[in-house]
């Protein structure tokens, strides 16, 4: 009897345990016969179709949350920049992603916030149904959306969130409009609250920071060389730099007073100085100034005559008050009607000057670094610091024979064009003997000796190459009047 019960007792657990699994079908009559059949519950229709909605609901939350990362995160300066200089393919897609953007950034934000929730939200009601609720649909639902809804799609669009937002990008327009009831208004009130977003915009110390970020001494050929990050900051700081910081003060400027002398004592001071522009003051007041010399206007003048700076045509110098930012005074000079200014702390007026800026000055701030000519003395004039010029590297030895074969011909040509010049002043020299002999004959008194004059400086220098000397003068002079006084004497003779 015991074993009896206890065979029931196991049939009705196995009962128990299959019911879940076992169900019986409808009664079938084929040929008038009932007949049963057991089907499984993972082979029914209803369960397949909730496996395929439960696998898409999956999907949509993870195409909606990578979307809402790879988009958001995109920079609408940035994709300015790509359509502008970037790839073909770069182009095409910043393009797409700036014309869905520009519709609206928080719509676009809120309507995907909106799908991924009513997916997430879907997700454990059809889990329920499937596994009859508890715990299990919970703990299955949340991996579900943890892994293939968040982790691995977010990872993805975050790497390549431009090439995928441009591929859905009209799959999230159409989502967009459908959810145009409740998303729209959401963002209206986002953009009034929040304000619009522009893409980020730099100032200029970020702008400065950016840039250094990317110096890496030009070794891929795209990245910034140290002289590049230095110019563009220089650049970025010429507006907020004033003259006044960048001026070389009046005690360091070689000025002249409007009455001075330019004799030769002052002309060899002015080449020494190897300035180009000289300002001139007033002799009263050296903080006065009147005008400017241009330097190339001594090209053609004698410094034997001795003329006073004012004989001269002066050049207006222009005035700016200290604070001038060197920006603005650098498109002045671009004007091209002085490239010198007047540092005056009363500008229009008398007195007043305090130093003077020149183009080089504003151009040497541009590039951040003292541009040094031949006649600098100083690279900082401020400090005093001289130039330190550097000597001459010796010639690589293959390359000296091509010197010596250069050197060769320089020196035949120099050659050449001495003895040309020469014979041309020998020349000149016969000529003007010949006319002078014609002009003796109206004498009465032939004149056998030269008088002894002064010689000019021209005579002197062309003597210094090689043209005759004085005595070799007067017997050509000897030679011509015996040659025409003995013509003379033949004809009187016939």
């Amino acid at each position: 009897m015991y074993n009896n019960l206890h065979l029931r007792a196991n049939v009705v657990w196995f009962s128990i345990l299959s019911a879940s699994a076992i169900r019986a079908s409808p009664l079938i009559h084929v040929n008038n016969e009932p007949e049963f059949y057991i089907s499984y519950w993972w082979s029914r229709p209803e369960f397949l179709i909730r496996l395929a909605a439960i696998a898409g609901l999956v999907l949509l939350g993870g195409v909606f949350a990578g979307l809402t990362l790879g988009l958001m995160g995109l920079d609408q300066t940035n994709l300015h920049v790509m359509v502008e200089s970037g790839t073909d393919s770069e182009r095409n897609n910043a393009q797409k992603v700036l014309r869905l953007l520009d519709r609206g950034k928080h719509w676009v934000l809120v309507t995907l916030l909106l799908s991924n929730v009513i997916v997430n939200e879907t997700l454990p009601i059809i889990l329920d149904s499937v596994l009859g609720g508890g715990w299990q649909a919970i703990l299955i639902s949340t991996a579900l959306i943890v892994i293939f809804g968040e982790i691995i799609p977010q990872s993805i669009c975050v790497r390549h969130g431009l090439a995928i937002g441009a591929k859905c990008s009209s799959l999230v327009l159409i989502i967009m409009y459908f959810m145009y009831p409740v998303a729209y208004p959401t963002a209206l009130a986002l953009d009034y609250f929040l304000g619009e977003s522009h893409g980020t915009v730099y100032k200029k110390a970020g702008l400065k920071t950016l840039v250094s970020l990317h110096q890496n001494d030009g070794q891929d050929g795209e990245g910034l060389t140290e002289d590049e990050v230095l110019i563009i900051g220089s650049v970025l700081d010429l507006r907020a730099k004033p003259v006044s910081k960048v001026m070389t003060p009046i005690q360091d400027v070689f000025t002249m007073p409007i009455n001075a002398i330019m004799d030769r004592e002052t002309v060899d001071k002015i080449l020494l100085a190897g300035y180009s522009r000289i300002p001139i003051r007033q002799v009263d007041d050296k903080s006065n100034f009147i005008g400017m010399l241009l330097v190339k206007r001594l090209i053609t003048y004698d410094p034997e005559d001795k003329q006073p700076v004012s004989h001269f045509q002066l050049s207006p110098l222009p005035e700016t008050a200290p604070d001038t930012s060197c920006l603005d005074i650098l498109n002045f000079f671009q004007e091209g009607r002085s490239h010198m200014a007047l540092v005056s702390t009363n500008p229009g007026e008398k007195g007043g000057g305090i130093g003077v800026i020149t183009l080089e000055d504003v151009i040497e701030e541009l590039i951040g670094e003292e541009i040094i000519d031949e006649t600098d003395v100083y690279v900082d004039v401020h400090n005093k610091i001289k130039v330190t010029r550097r000597r001459a590297q010796p010639l690589p030895a293959e390359l000296q024979p091509l010197l010596k074969m250069v050197r060769a011909n320089t020196n035949a040509q120099h050659a050449q064009q001495e003895q040309h010049r020469h014979r041309q002043e020998m020349f000149s020299r016969t000529k003007s003997s010949i006319d002078i002999s014609h002009s003796n004959r109206s004498l009465s008194k032939p004149v056998h000796s030269a008088p002894h004059e002064a010689i000019s400086p021209i005579e002197e220098v062309m003597r210094g190459y090689g043209a005759i000397n004085q005595q070799e003068q007067q017997q050509n002079y000897d030679q011509q009047n015996n040659f025409r006084d003995e013509e003379q004497g033949q004809k009187s003779n016939k």
